[in-house]
């Protein structure tokens, strides 16, 4: 990602959190987590910094590459097509903005900034829509090779502030396997497993269920099938559990751990999906709109 596409004027490091911690603070709130969330499902690969600094610089944006990646796919980046500047490995840097702990300043285009060969789907691609029963499935798969199985009924006492079972080695979810929340429920168990130790007596409550819920949800708007009717039944409130005015730091911890374990999850349950499943979502194809006038992004620096 060479300094010719870069900018009209030099971005470094520094500069990008910068752009983030502003971010944070002008629009923390419980929404904005949850749009984060959702783009983070949509931009996938990309660290939870990132995506704020993609949405942050062109809103609409859905599907990001370099130059060559784009290239390889037989598309081309529009010329004047202005980059979307994101933190990236020093493999991938703008050497001229000056590397920070091994990373640097890379470009990206949205595939709003592109044109050529018709897009074959990609697991780095924009939202697909799959039937909850086949998500369910997926996860099921997923809790199987990690040694645990999943059954339909009701939660024991024993089983107070969540459907896992770690001595039996089980996961109990209520509801049909085709109702949607089942399988936001079965993701927030299995989004446990592997961010926390949860005793018997330690319930789910407070940052572990939020960083669950969290994960749980990105994992169901990745594959199209989040519930109806969107609150706190889905997600607690991110402001109540971290303070209305958050460090920028702590949120991006937060988010990096839900993005991570999430992005891990997904992988894993894709795995399991029919391919006929993974198809495109028709309403999310319709904001590709390859034949716009190209988007300028924006960093408000």
């Amino acid at each position: 990602m060479g300094t010719s596409e870069a900018n009209r004027f030099r971005v470094t490091v520094d500069d990008l959190r910068r752009a983030v911690d502003a971010d944070v603070r002008r629009n923390w709130s419980d929404r904005q987590w949850m749009r984060w969330l959702e783009a983070s499902a949509m931009l996938r690969g990309q660290s939870f910094r990132n995506v704020v600094l993609i949405k942050l610089q062109l809103p609409d944006a859905v599907w990001v590459e370099g130059r060559q990646g784009w290239q390889r796919r037989g598309r081309r980046v529009v010329r004047g097509a202005s980059g979307i500047r994101i933190v990236a490995p020093t493999a991938d840097f703008d050497r001229h903005a000056g590397p920070v702990q091994g990373h640097g300043v890379a470009t990206v285009w949205d595939v709003s900034q592109t044109d050529g060969a018709q897009i074959v789907r990609s697991s780095l691609g924009p939202v697909v829509s799959v039937r909850p029963r086949n998500v369910f499935a997926g996860l099921a798969q997923v809790a199987a090779a990690a040694g645990y199985s999943v059954e339909q009924g009701s939660l024991s006492a024993d089983m107070r502030g969540g459907g896992t079972d770690r001595r039996r080695r089980r996961i109990v979810v209520p509801g049909e396997f085709d109702d949607p929340v089942v399988a936001l429920r079965l993701a927030h168990e299995l989004a446990h497993l592997r961010m926390h130790k949860l005793s018997r007596d330690s319930g789910c409550h407070g940052l572990v269920r939020l960083e669950a819920a969290s994960v749980a949800y990105t994992l169901l708007a990745r594959f199209g099938v989040v519930p109806g009717g969107v609150s706190t039944d889905l997600i607690p409130s991110v402001s109540g559990m971290v303070g209305r005015s958050p460090a920028a730091r702590l949120v991006e911890t937060l988010g990096g751990r839900v993005v991570a374990v999430a992005g891990r999850l997904i992988d894993a349950a894709e795995r399991h999906i029919p391919t006929s499943e993974m198809r495109l979502d028709r309403a999310g194809s319709k904001s590709i709109d390859l034949d716009a006038e190209t988007r300028q992004p924006d960093l408000g620096l």
